[in-house]
């Protein structure tokens, strides 16, 4: 699904001695897949954490949905409007070029592409849910 070169790299802290795989990755040596009506994505994670970047097209829409991982959402280009929960409220938000927006997990979430848009998203801890070859129930209903 992905390209990727793994290195066996030691890592030396000041009270243990650990190894990892440190992991190098190209965006654009990715294939995107397909995972909705104008919605692509490219992705890769690592132990704790993943990245992805969404291609949307205008009037790509994301379903209402939450999940228990904390997301970061830098908007590269374009602009989205945001529907989710703020001090209590169902709430829309625009968020453009430039601007991030971070959900704290569980905290449902829905997305609308005004515009042509580039989303880079962070998930803390990884998404298990994408971790198998099935989309999410909520990503059925994009199609």
């Amino acid at each position: 699904m992905f390209v990727s070169n793994t290195v066996n790299a030691q890592v030396t802290t000041k009270d243990s001695i650990a190894t990892s795989k440190v992991q190098h990755f190209n965006f654009d040596d990715m294939e995107s897949e397909t995972i909705g009506e104008g919605i692509k994505r490219k992705w890769f994670h690592g132990e704790k954490g993943q990245m992805t970047i969404f291609n949307l097209e205008k009037g790509a829409h994301i379903p209402w949905h939450q999940h228990p991982n904390e997301q970061i959402t830098y908007i590269m280009s374009g602009k989205v409007k945001i529907k989710t929960i703020i001090d209590g409220k169902e709430t829309f938000v625009e968020v453009g070029a430039g601007e991030v927006i971070v959900f704290p997990k569980n905290v449902p979430h829905e997305f609308w592409a005004l515009e042509k848009t580039v989303d880079l998203d962070v998930h803390v801890p990884v998404r298990e849910d994408w971790l198998s070859k099935e989309l999410p129930e909520y990503l059925k209903k994009s199609n």
